[in-house]
């Protein structure tokens, strides 16, 4: 919107009755990829066209559209009213909402129903779901929206069966497999466990089975590279004979192994300690 500062639109909840939780979601985070950027400002300028403002966000990244939003991550404490009050929400399209007719419909009548708003950029004002003609059209984007996850997903299985026919690899293996090849180059004749990855990621899941209700499955897995164990990311780049990947400063100063290859020589030992805590 021309004349419009964005930035100001983001403040704290006011009690104006129209402070909008944004709403962006993503599958596949990548560093190339400018989406969160223009999710945000399209969820910025939709707010700004209906006078609204907005009080926090729910970004689910890595997050399929199929998921429920009443249990991704970010958005589905707020919609079962567990992180405060807000007046409605804000997408920059119905398919960050969810790609499932059902799910988005849901999301929709549930706003309806609380006298919430709904706003999705594009869309002129807030989304009518009582009136046949918005509805109809809210419905038709959510089943465009289901449509173009069942292509990708159909997709995605027939490249799965047709590269697995072939013995060509759809994607590096998982952590603690590795792929085997008869002929140096040739297809590849089956998979099997990697001697080192399948002994670091059995005593991952030692360490939560041992003590679920301490030990979580997200800081177990950060658990390896704390010990000299490479990253998933870093391990198949050394395995398919490539160089390992930069990562971001705080990951690669908790991995003494990474930092002992490459980093050495510009971090001292006491920078690396500090970032370690307990693991150095």
């Amino acid at each position: 919107m021309h004349g419009t500062d964005l930035n100001v639109i983001e403040r704290p909840y006011d009690g104006c009755g129209k402070c909008l939780l944004g709403v962006r979601r993503l599958s596949r985070v990548k560093l190339a990829t400018s989406s969160p950027e223009r999710q945000r400002e399209n969820v910025l300028t939709a707010a700004a066209s209906v006078g609204a403002h907005i009080i926090g966000w729910a970004d689910d990244w890595e997050v399929s559209g199929a998921t429920d939003p009443m249990t991704r991550p970010k958005l589905g404490p707020w919609l079962h009213d567990e992180k405060g009050p807000y007046d409605g929400l804000v997408a920059a399209a119905v398919d960050r909402l969810g790609r499932n007719v059902v799910d988005c419909l849901n999301t929709g009548y549930k706003m309806r129903d609380e006298k919430k708003v709904l706003v999705t950029y594009g869309h002129d004002g807030p989304w009518e779901l009582d009136d046949p003609a918005d509805e109809n059209r809210f419905t038709m984007e959510a089943w465009g929206a289901q449509m173009e996850l069942r292509a990708i997903q159909r997709r995605n299985r027939d490249a799965t069966i047709k590269t697995r026919a072939a013995g060509r690899p759809k994607g590096k293996p998982s952590y603690g497999f590795q792929y085997v090849r008869k002929v140096m180059g040739g297809k590849i004749d089956r998979v099997e466990h990697h001697p080192h990855a399948s002994e670091v990621i059995r005593q991952v899941a030692r360490r939560v089975l041992a003590d679920p209700d301490n030990v979580t499955p997200s800081p177990a897995i950060d658990w390896p590279p704390r010990y000299a164990a490479r990253t998933a990311m870093a391990f198949a780049a050394v395995t398919t004979g490539r160089r390992p990947p930069l990562l971001p400063l705080v990951s690669a100063a908790r991995s003494p192994s990474y930092v002992s290859s490459r980093w050495r020589s510009r971090w001292s030992s006491a920078a690396a300690a500090r970032v370690w805590g307990r693991g150095s």
